[in-house]
């Protein structure tokens, strides 16, 4: 037989409820001992007292006459060893135990077999000794008694086999959705993550399991798709500076060594593909390390006074037409990673200015949560109401000619949103209410 886990659970048990029915019977085997031993002890002494009452208050008393239990042996004697009155010849005549019982045991006392008593002495003024006892090998309560533990290990035996059974049909039944379960699991694997667990509705911890499970599923199945697409964009992405550079290459070959112009404008043509796959492929490793936690921001204290003017002094030199402005006043200081959030706001207003902005306006103010928002906000275009859902995903472009000529992969907004997710906040993109720009913003 295959041994399955409703086997296993089965005899399991079966052993369980036989040892406790063992352990119950010997409570049970000793508890009823140790009662009739007390009512034998209370019998033995209650006898001997009738005795010891008779032979005191009698010159010549007649002991056959007394009410005595017809199980009680008895025997007087003096201190001589003359026994006075007996109703059994071959009793001993044991020491004192002054009105206790006591058990003795003799063994071949008799030919064909032992001695095994329960008795009691008392001694009387008189020197006279009254000894009580049973045969505990005859009597009736003891003999069931001992045969208790053969009638207990025979009535074990079904027991054992009734809850063998029953354990199994119960646990087979019982885990017949993790059957299920493990056969979906199968389907899902051999196939694709487009099968879920089934939930039987029960609310117990077998449903609770399947949930997670299929949670986990979809969240594979959106990392696959995901990474599936990243892959087609990635490829698609590197596809143009690769073919632009073999072309180049090509041309050289041609007739690029006689052609000096040509052989530059090559050259240069290389040069420009080759920093823009190595733009991507640098952005790309960054946001792989930060949604993996191997690049773990460095938190200090950010003056955002400090930052904009930072900003504003670097895009200086870069665009001269373009007038960044921030309130001069601003006193606001953010515990952030400062190189992180300084990426983020160049690759925003970069961002900007490759759509043609002039104007950009940087401001920061605390929210009703009490945290910092940074508004990022442009006189440009805007966002078209079919790309603002897609701002933030990898190589997304809302105009695919626009943005080839402006630069860049369309990583920018993506890489920032991976960093404001390291840093523990959250970014969102919007068009300015009178529609005159974009604006993004940062919640730290």
């Amino acid at each position: 037989m295959k041994k399955t886990l409703a086997l296993r659970l089965s005899i399991k048990f079966m052993i369980f409820v036989a040892a406790i029915v063992m352990l119950v019977a010997m409570v049970f085997v000793f508890a009823l001992r140790l009662s009739i031993r007390k009512k034998q002890s209370q019998d033995l002494k209650r006898n001997a007292e009738i005795l010891c009452k008779e032979i005191l208050a009698q010159e010549n008393p007649v002991i056959e006459s007394l009410n005595l239990d017809y199980f009680i042996s008895y025997i007087v004697f003096d201190d001589e060893g003359q026994v006075w009155y007996t109703n059994d010849s071959l009793l001993p005549e044991l020491e004192l135990t002054e009105g206790k019982a006591k058990k003795y045991f003799q063994k071949n006392f008799y030919f064909d077999g032992d001695l095994n008593l329960l008795y009691c002495s008392i001694r009387l003024p008189a020197g006279l000794t009254v000894q009580t006892s049973i045969d505990t090998d005859q009597d009736a309560s003891i003999q069931m008694i001992n045969t208790l533990p053969k009638i207990g290990a025979i009535a074990l035996i079904p027991i054992l086999l009734i809850s063998f059974l029953l354990s199994f049909l119960i646990s087979k039944k019982t885990l017949k959705p993790v059957e299920a379960m493990t056969g979906s699991a199968k389907k899902i694997y051999e196939s694709n993550l487009e099968s879920l667990l089934p939930v039987s509705k029960n609310n117990d911890e077998l449903d609770i399991l399947a949930e997670t499970f299929n949670h986990l599923f979809e969240d594979l199945k959106k990392d696959f798709e995901r990474e599936a697409r990243f892959t087609s964009d990635v490829s698609h992405e590197l596809k143009t500076p690769v073919a632009g550079i073999l072309g180049h290459a090509n041309l050289i070959k041609r007739w690029g060594k006689n052609d000096e112009k040509q052989l530059e404008e090559s050259v240069d043509m290389i040069i420009s593909e080759a920093d823009s796959m190595n733009s991507i492929i640098t952005n790309l490793l960054q946001a792989s390390k930060l949604e993996k936690g191997i690049v773990k921001p460095d938190l200090s204290d950010v003056n955002l006074w400090a930052m904009f003017s930072r900003i504003k002094n670097e895009f200086s030199v870069i665009s001269q037409e373009a007038e960044i402005r921030f309130d001069e006043n601003l006193s606001l200081v953010l515990k952030t990673d400062m190189e992180l959030i300084h990426q983020v706001l160049t690759d925003v207003v970069s961002n900007s200015l490759k759509f043609g902005s002039k104007v950009i306006e940087l401001s920061a103010c605390k929210n009703l949560e009490n945290k910092i928002e940074i508004k990022i906000t442009d006189n440009g275009p805007g966002f078209s109401e079919e790309s603002l859902p897609h701002v933030f995903e990898r190589f997304y472009r809302s105009d695919e000619a626009h943005t080839r000529s402006a630069g860049g992969a369309g990583l920018g907004l993506s890489i920032s949103e991976t960093i404001i997710s390291a840093l523990g906040g959250k970014i969102g993109a919007q068009n300015c209410p009178d529609h005159t720009g974009a604006e993004i913003i940062i919640t730290l």
